[in-house]
C-alpha cells in the first residue's frame, strides 16, 4: 500500500526532545534534558478532595459538553487574577481554555500564518513552536536574543519589513536560555508592536516561578500584554504550577482575534476536557494556589542552586553558564564542542541534555546545551552532573 501523505507532514521531522526521551528511559539514566515539573510537588490531597466535592454536588453538568471558550468560572477566574496580578483590565469574554499552550501554537498558527508568511523568532527559541508553525509553511526570521532580553534594534527593522506578520516571544525565563527580559525591553518591544501595527504571540509558561534571591531584586515579570493589549496575545498555563497532565492552558487576546480562534477550535476539538476544567475550578476556588506556587518557586530555586554550584564544582572553566532567576532550565555552552558529537558520549555515561541546536532555526549553538533541574532531586542533579564531567572528558581523548 502506498500511503500519500501531504507535502507539509513529509516535511517535518519528529520532535528532537521527545526522540531524546525516548532514550531516556532507562532508569539508570539521569535525564536533564525534559522540562518536567517536579512530581513530588503534585498537589494529591487537595485534588482528591476537590474532586470528592465536586462529585458530591451531584451535578451531571461535569460529565457534559462544554462552551468551545470553556467553563465561564473559571475564565472569570483567569481574568480577574490576570488583571489584579498586572494592573490591566481583562474580560472573561477575552480567555479561551485550551488544553494546554501547545494547542495555542496551532491555533494561532492556523488562523495567522499563511505559506511564506514572515514569522519572527528569538534566536534561540521553544522547539515546540518552531514544530508548531512549520505546519503552516512560513517564513521564519531569527533575531538575536541578548541577557537583557530581545535586541530591540534588529527587531525594530525586522517588524517594519512589509512580510512580518508577527514575533513569538517568551520573555519570562524563557526557554532554552532561562533568560528574562528587562522592563526597558519590554516597554521597547510593546512600542515597536505599536509602531509596527504588528502582533505578538507571547508565551508564559514560567513567570510565576521568579526564584527569592538578591539577583531577582527589582526584576519584573510582568506580561507585555498589559503594556500593548491590542497588540499582544497572551497565552498562560497551569501545567508548570498545577500538573501538567491536565493539559490545561489558557489565552488572552484582543476579541477579534479569540473569534478566530474560537472557529479554529472547533474544528480541532469542539472544547478543551471538560471534565478537568470543572475540577480545577473546584481546586483555585477552594485551595490557595499562590501557597502552592510559592512551595514550587522555593524547591526549584534550590535545585537550580544545587546544579549551578554542581556545574561550578565539577565542570569550573570549561563551561559558561547563562544566568537564570527562574524557571526551570539552565543554558551552558561548552567553547569549542560539537555538543550534539557529545550527546553520545553523555548516554554512553547515562546522562541526557538537549543540544542547543535543536532550539535554533538556523542551525546554531552547537556548542551549547539546556539543562533542566526541576524533576530530579539534588544527589541525582550533582551524580547527573559528575556524569556530564566524565562524558566531556571521554570527547575530549577521542579528539
Amino acid at each position: 500500500m502506498q500511503y500519500e501523505f501531504s507535502e507539509v507532514i513529509n516535511g517535518l521531522k519528529p520532535s528532537f526532545i521527545r526522540e531524546i526521551l525516548k532514550l531516556t528511559v532507562k532508569p539508570e539514566i539521569i535525564s536533564f534534558a525534559g522540562g518536567l515539573p517536579d512530581p513530588t510537588l503534585f498537589p494529591h490531597q487537595t485534588i482528591k478532595d476537590a474532586s470528592n466535592a465536586m462529585f458530591d454536588r451531584q451535578d451531571n453538568g461535569i460529565f457534559q459538553y462544554t462552551t468551545t471558550e470553556g467553563h465561564l468560572g473559571l475564565r472569570q477566574w483567569i481574568a480577574k487574577r490576570f488583571s489584579d496580578a498586572h494592573h490591566v483590565q481583562v474580560d472573561a469574554d477575552q480567555v479561551m481554555i485550551v488544553s494546554g499552550s501547545q494547542q495555542a501554537l496551532d491555533l494561532f498558527g492556523k488562523i495567522y500564518i499563511n505559506p511564506q508568511d514572515g514569522v519572527v523568532m528569538e534566536a534561540p527559541t521553544y522547539l515546540g513552536a518552531i514544530q508548531a508553525f512549520r505546519m503552516y509553511q512560513p517564513e521564519f526570521k531569527e533575531v538575536e536574543l541578548l541577557e537583557d532580553g530581545i535586541d530591540t534594534d534588529q527587531f525594530r527593522t525586522t517588524m517594519m519589513q512589509s512580510d512580518s506578520k508577527f514575533f513569538y516571544g517568551i520573555p519570562n525565563f524563557q526557554n532554552p536560555t532561562g533568560l528574562t527580559y528587562s522592563a526597558d525591553k519590554r516597554q521597547q518591544v510593546a512600542d515597536i508592536l505599536k509602531d509596527s501595527g504588528k502582533l505578538m504571540l507571547e508565551d508564559d509558561p514560567y513567570g510565576a516561578l521568579l526564584f527569592d534571591d538578591p539577583n531577582t531584586q527589582g526584576m519584573t515579570t510582568r506580561p507585555i500584554y498589559a503594556l500593548a493589549p491590542e497588540h499582544v496575545v497572551y497565552m498562560g498555563s497551569f501545567s508548570k504550577v498545577f500538573v501538567p497532565g491536565f493539559r490545561l492552558g489558557w489565552v488572552i487576546a484582543p476579541k477579534p482575534v479569540l473569534a478566530k480562534m474560537v472557529i479554529a477550535k472547533q474544528a480541532a476539538d469542539l472544547h478543551t476536557n471538560s471534565f478537568v476544567q470543572e475540577l480545577l475550578y473546584q481546586y483555585v476556588t477552594t485551595n490557595d494556589l499562590d501557597a502552592h506556587i510559592d512551595v514550587i518557586r522555593q524547591t526549584y530555586s534550590a535545585k537550580k542552586s544545587c546544579m549551578v554550584e554542581a556545574i561550578h564544582t565539577y565542570l569550573g572553566d570549561e563551561v559558561e553558564m547563562a544566568p537564570a532567576n527562574g524557571g526551570m532550565f539552565i543554558w551552558v555552552r561548552v567553547p569549542g564542542v560539537a555538543v550534539m558529537d557529545l550527546l553520545k558520549y553523555a548516554i554512553d555515561n547515562n546522562v541526557a541534555y538537549v543540544p542547543g541546536e535543536a532550539f535554533s532555526l538556523s542551525g546554531e549553538y552547537k556548542d551549547y546545551m539546556r539543562l533542566n533541574f526541576t524533576s530530579l532531586d539534588d544527589e541525582q542533579i550533582i551524580e547527573g552532573i559528575k556524569r556530564l564531567k566524565a562524558a566531556l572528558d571521554a570527547y575530549r581523548a577521542a579528539q
